[in-house]
């Protein structure tokens, strides 16, 4: 059904639940717990929306779109990209295509794509399209993302090729590691069975029928819509938010993955979507409710965070079609959260309680999920008074400490050293089975690396130890400093690794999958 809207005199727009449980999430009580999310996480721009199956309880617009502009108010029409939520539509297309026996959840990929390869031929023969959107591939975590991040725009035919070169970390279907990489691949297989772009028809299928027209399928038609975010980050340390740079904006090619751009309009629509069980607005069923229940049916087993059991006692976390579901104080929750350079975002249903919580930011912090568990948590255990918001605050002010220090502007200061060999010995082109070639020079009595593929991943490498060098990139906002070790056989360097400097990097600068070796 089709909700009405009434806003208040602050413009925030709210509508009483028929639920109970939801009418103890009064519009009061999510305005004040949503501007506490802001102050303790300096959030410059964000849109709420709490939604049953039938009404909006609440949905408003905070703050700016960008910080240079304190014109900019974001209003509930606001684009607002959710990166990672992006998922489940891409299932969703999915869902609908084996609905309409285009394809089956676990027919092989190679059906669909024939050129599709992994390093096995026995896991090659096998990957279906449910190990595409499940992250139980055996890739590490974060498989391939350089070829993404920060900067990158891979085509699809370059992904394919990288994913041949990437050894597994575990075998099968046996762990679960994420990784994007793949649901740029499932949004290919969306692509060749339609017979059209992924794009046309994620319009097609989903924003049009549901009626969800601000939505933007490609990153770089949401960055030049009028009435869109900015997205901004913050270097360890910083107080200040900045835009990022423009070409961290997500590339197109990867958009199925995490690149869509909704205001929380719309994103109220999607919510009561998936309340009422796959039932758009008009009364269409768009997907049949055993596939509704199929991407909702766990798959891949995950770690439970401390977190999670401390604060919402729960024991269990799975992977599914799209979904992460675990229990939450005894019930289920169904959600994903979404993060990119710049944005940050959280998306959780409690199906029992007809109630769905949406939030979206244009900063990267933990801002948007404390938000979304706070109130998701008041909602399913009010007597339990768990504190997400100052409990995620904390965790994200210890990690900002740890990146300061790691960055070489605290306590740990970088204390270079003399190098044990002449710097001509380190220069020369590398090669990286599935990222490709990147460059060691000489430039002026001091090392530089370009890793090639990024325009922003270029610096002067610092020696620290013998045979190993620090590279701090110029964007320090990017928080993703990397140690190069180079490798020497008989006195001679032969190739190349890197890793990560902080823990605290984002797992997607997935340096330490990188095995280089020097080209003659």
């Amino acid at each position: 059904m089709k909700p009405t809207l009434m806003a208040t005199a602050a413009a925030v727009i709210a509508l009483g639940a028929t639920n109970a449980m939801a009418q103890s999430i009064t519009p009061q009580h999510v305005d004040e717990t949503a501007r506490a999310a802001i102050e303790a996480f300096d959030i410059p721009g964000m849109a709420i929306t709490v939604v049953t199956g039938d009404d909006i309880v609440f949905m408003h617009g905070y703050g700016v779109r960008d910080v240079r502009d304190p014109d900019t108010p974001v209003d509930t029409d606001t684009l607002l990209p959710f990166a990672s939520i992006s998922k489940a539509f891409t299932t969703t297309l999915i869902a609908m295509l084996v609905d309409e026996d285009k394809l089956d959840w676990d027919t092989p990929v190679r059906e669909f794509i024939p050129e599709f390869e992994m390093s096995d031929p026995y896991i090659t023969a096998e990957f279906s399209v449910r190990d595409l959107v499940t992250h139980r591939s055996g890739l590490p975590l974060g498989a391939g993302d350089l070829l993404v991040f920060p900067d990158a725009e891979p085509d699809v035919s370059d992904i394919l090729a990288a994913l041949r070169n990437i050894p597994p970390e575990t075998s099968f279907r046996s762990e679960y590691a994420y990784d994007n990489l793949l649901y740029v691949i499932a949004g290919e297989v969306v692509s060749r069975i339609e017979g059209k772009p992924w794009a046309e028809v994620m319009e097609e299928r989903i924003f049009t029928p549901l009626s969800m027209d601000s939505c933007e399928a490609l990153p770089g038609a949401a960055a030049e819509a009028g009435n869109t975010v900015t997205q901004h980050s913050r270097a360890p340390g910083q107080s200040e938010a900045e835009p990022i740079d423009p070409r961290y904006i997500l590339g197109d090619n990867t958009s199925p993955a995490g690149g869509i751009s909704c205001s929380i309009s719309d994103l109220s629509t999607w919510a009561q979507f998936w309340l009422n069980e796959g039932v758009a607005p008009s009364g269409e069923r768009l997907i049949s409710e055993d596939q509704a229940e199929e991407l909702w049916t766990g798959v891949t087993p995950q770690n439970v965070s401390p977190l999670l059991e401390q604060l919402s006692r729960t024991h269990f976390s799975l992977y599914g079609l799209g979904w992460t579901l675990r229990d939450f104080n005894g019930q289920l929750l169904v959600g994903h959260s979404g993060g990119l350079l710049g944005a940050s975002s959280y998306f959780g249903i409690l199906p029992e309680e007809d109630l769905a919580v949406f939030v979206t930011s244009n900063v990267a912090t933990y801002g948007s999920t404390a938000l979304a568990l706070q109130l998701l948590g008041d909602a399913s255990a009010p007597e339990a008074d768990s504190d997400w918001i100052g409990t995620l605050h904390g965790v994200y002010q210890r990690m900002q400490e740890t990146a300061v220090n790691d960055s070489g502007s605290g306590e740990r200061q970088d204390v270079p050293v003399e190098p044990v060999r002449d710097l001509v010995a380190y220069t020369g082109s590398y090669v990286d089975p599935w990222y490709g070639p990147v460059s060691i020079e000489n430039r002026d009595g001091r090392l530089f690396i370009d890793m090639s593929r990024s325009e922003v991943l270029d610096a002067f490498l610092v020696p620290v130890a013998p045979d190993r060098f620090v590279a701090r990139w110029p964007d320090r906002s990017l928080n993703a400093d990397a140690y190069v070790d180079f490798v020497a056989d008989e006195g001679r360097v032969t190739g190349m690794t890197m890793v990560p400097v902080s823990e605290t990097t984002d797992f997607s600068f997935d340096f330490e999958d990188l095995q280089f070796t020097k080209q003659p």
